[in-house]
């Protein structure tokens, strides 16, 4: 299978169509207003997906569909917001979550939710496409996309879009994983010029893993602190989503332009607690105004490393040179940071490849995310390098 920037667009696309449909009918459902917050097309391994699901504590119901395409969807809520939605819908019903008028209620959810974002598939391919019953699964356990196969040994390139409500009722994330088969027919209904094989992605992500695989390295060789990555991703996002994507939350860092191919931006974000945490351990004992100076200019240097580890590898992948611009130190909501990467980054593209890396220590003593915006049409560049001869 092959895919171009053209067919992501169009996978883009759908998928907010899909959406919008899903977030129409809950609202008709519920009387509650839910928006399409943000879409993604995102290049992802099982385990990370799992990883998410376990973490954020979620159930789902998992819907099939086959016909002009086939696979596997999932609408998956945390668990407490799934308890306020079934109350809203069926009073009395939230007291018990796990219980059978509970789970049939949102698994009636799932059926029409789902049932509207996968018309809206059918209805641009001019096919039909049936989706199986519903299946309520605790994900305590189990891996949501067990039975789905993209002919791939690991990653998987998934649909995820999330949905927001404005009481905070009806949050939650839908997945769409097509098969291998179904994705060649959604290409071959949009596809461009010169597409890139699948397995071309797959190979920049695992070069996106080992980057920060490195960058862990270095930041425990700095801090002494023991670190391990938790997720790597490649996502393909509307560039007026990407802030969307990135936690609402105060953020600590830096900036970084990177040149050469391909070029673009790169933001090293801490949350508060753990800019504190990894500037101690560069800098121990240091308070006061000095103090704080000097923190800075700790968050700065771990920043320049942990960036020059993350492109390093990308360099002597694409046999090429990256340059990385002196770091500019950020204090601010994780959106605020990465909107002016984007608004530039809008003058000349569309879409853009969001690179979203986690590095954590296993006792929560300090959490990094990178995130990496490279300029599009460079990166189509690198990735014909990495395509198989």
């Amino acid at each position: 299978m092959k895919l171009d920037v053209k067919s992501l667009r169009t996978f883009s696309r759908l998928a907010h169509t899909g959406a919008e449909r899903a977030a129409g009918s809950l609202s008709t459902m519920t009387g509650i207003e839910t928006y399409v917050d943000v879409t993604k097309v995102e290049l992802s391994s099982r385990e990370a997906v799992a990883t998410r699901f376990e973490e954020e504590d979620l159930v789902s119901v998992k819907i099939g569909f086959e016909g002009g395409l086939e696979g596997t969807t999932v609408l998956a809520f945390p668990r407490d917001g799934a308890a306020d939605l079934v109350e809203t819908l069926m009073p009395g019903a939230g007291a018990d979550p796990e219980g059978d008028l509970a789970v049939s209620s949102l698994k009636e959810v799932g059926n029409i939710m789902i049932g509207g974002f996968v018309d809206g598939w059918a209805d641009y391919l001019e096919t039909t496409i049936d989706i199986s019953t519903p299946t309520y699964v605790d994900v305590d356990g189990h891996e949501p996309l067990t039975d789905v196969d993209h002919g791939t040994e690991d990653q998987v390139l998934v649909f995820r879009n999330q949905l927001d409500s404005a009481n905070d009722a009806a949050n939650f994330y839908l997945y769409m994983v097509p098969t291998a088969p179904s994705l060649d027919t959604i290409v071959s209904a949009s596809e461009g010029d010169d597409p890139v094989p699948l397995e071309t992605f797959t190979s920049f992500s695992s070069m996106i893993a080992e980057g920060a695989e490195q960058a862990s390295e270095d930041i425990s060789m700095m801090t002494a602190i023991p670190t391990e990555v938790d997720v790597s991703r490649l996502s393909f996002v509307p560039v007026e989503g990407v802030p969307m994507a990135v936690e609402d939350d105060p953020r600590t860092g830096v900036v970084l332009e990177f040149e050469g191919t391909p070029s673009g931006y790169i933001a090293i974000l801490f949350d508060e607690e753990s800019a504190e945490s990894v500037a101690a351990a560069l800098l121990p004992g240091s308070d006061g105004e000095a103090g704080a100076e000097m923190h800075q200019s700790a968050i700065q240097e771990i920043g320049n490393i942990i960036t020059s580890g993350f492109l390093d590898g990308w360099a002597d992948t694409l046999d090429t040179t990256i340059e990385i611009s002196t770091p500019t130190y950020v204090d601010d909501l994780g959106p605020a940071i990465i909107d002016p990467l984007v608004t530039d980054l809008a003058q000349s593209q569309e879409f853009a490849f969001l690179i979203d890396s986690t590095i954590r220590t296993e006792n929560d003593e300090f959490t990094c995310d990178i995130y990496a915006l490279p300029n599009e049409q460079e990166l189509r560049q690198a990735l014909e390098q990495l395509a198989p001869a």
